[in-house]
């Protein structure tokens, strides 16, 4: 929303909203035009995948309900910052009694989504370093990640994966009969958006 009230502070000539896509055109003094989008991800084609195990059995869960927003500068053709919030409730691991049992560990109806916002992404070529904030359980910290960008011109693809620890975001490892899954859950995403 910062971001938002920035661009519709600043000079901007023209705005449009259309197919989810807030464009801004800005002039510099040099005359250059620089045309920032808000891009909004293609659901239909976005998806987040966690991994989590624990002794002689490992099992994933897949939310296809993504909302994230890029700010995308067509000028430079680059992803300038990135926000995504998924909710808890809409991972799916095709076993209705551990998806419950996941929403009441994660204390999911007070505390319903995962969100995670960038700080800085830095381009190399078709990969992208990603710093950021990711907000789990209530519980904010920073993370980095690489991700693969596909550009096609008319879609953009982000695709990767990274993990973290579930006790540095104060939730304890749930257990099956005394077992516990392990600390580390793994986690890979694939966002598209409509340029």
């Amino acid at each position: 929303m910062n971001t938002l009230k920035m661009f519709l502070n600043a000079s901007s000539i023209n705005c449009l909203f259309f197919l989810g896509i807030i464009q801004f055109v800005f002039t510099t003094c040099q005359g250059q035009t620089t045309v920032i989008s808000k891009i909004f991800a293609d659901k239909t084609k976005s998806s987040v995948t966690y991994s989590l195990s624990r002794p002689l059995h490992k099992w994933d869960g897949t939310s296809k309900d993504i909302s994230s927003l890029i700010v995308y500068n067509r000028g430079s053709k680059a992803i300038e910052n990135v926000a995504v919030a998924i909710k808890i409730g809409s991972f799916d691991s095709e076993n209705a009694n551990r998806d419950s049992h996941t929403i009441e560990v994660l204390e999911a109806i007070k505390i319903p989504n995962v969100t995670f916002t960038s700080t800085s992404i830095k381009k190399e070529g078709e990969e992208l370093k990603v710093f950021g904030n990711l907000t789990f359980h209530g519980v904010c910290k920073p993370i980095s990640f690489t991700a693969k960008e596909k550009n096609n011109v008319k879609e953009l693809s982000v695709s990767g994966n990274f993990e973290i620890r579930i006790t540095d975001f104060q939730i304890t490892p749930p257990s099956l009969m005394g077992i516990a899954t392990e600390d580390l859950i793994k986690l890979r995403f694939s966002i598209s958006y409509i340029l």
